[in-house]
């Protein structure tokens, strides 16, 4: 049986980062998720369609097809976003998954609510993914389209980016 590897994200603001980001992990070929999850802030400005469609093109390009769910969280309400995690998280940890969490796009509250949330559970993602954005100005572009040296990926918990 293939290893079980979920993905949890965020939708904020843009699209992009969540998007790029999962380019860049699945580019890596070290993690390929077979479940991601995307928790939506209310005031995300990108359709939930969209970001959806996105990761199901992006993972098709890689010849996977993971099961793609979302998480609806209420606006500024960054104490759920980190429940929100940690439920998701210990059902994944219960049922056998490796966890990977997406820090780019999320609002920094509720990444440090998430983060709080599951340190103070005992869990410890295996990967936790941050892409580097060196130049900020016009990069709001698809992941291919913006030179590799600027956007470094990162694992901050210490497994190869």
């Amino acid at each position: 049986m293939a290893e079980r590897m979920a993905y949890i994200t965020f939708a904020g603001r843009s699209g992009w980062a969540l998007l790029n980001t999962y380019h860049a992990v699945l580019r890596e070929g070290v993690y390929a998720p077979t479940d991601v999850s995307i928790l939506m802030d209310a005031a995300c400005r990108s359709s939930p369609a969209g970001i959806v469609e996105g990761i199901g093109i992006i993972s098709e390009r890689y010849g996977i097809s993971p099961l793609i769910s979302t998480v609806d969280l209420p606006c500024g309400d960054y104490a759920a976003a980190g429940e929100a995690v940690l439920r998701l998280a210990e059902r994944l940890s219960r049922d056998g998954y490796v966890i990977a969490l997406d820090i780019t796009p999320g609002r920094k509250a509720a990444i440090v609510s998430a983060c709080t949330a599951l340190a103070s559970a005992g869990i410890a993602p295996e990967h936790i993914y941050y892409l580097g954005l060196l130049v900020e100005e016009g990069m709001a572009r698809p992941y291919p389209m913006i030179p590799l040296h600027l956007q470094p990926l990162h694992d901050l918990a210490g497994g190869r980016a």
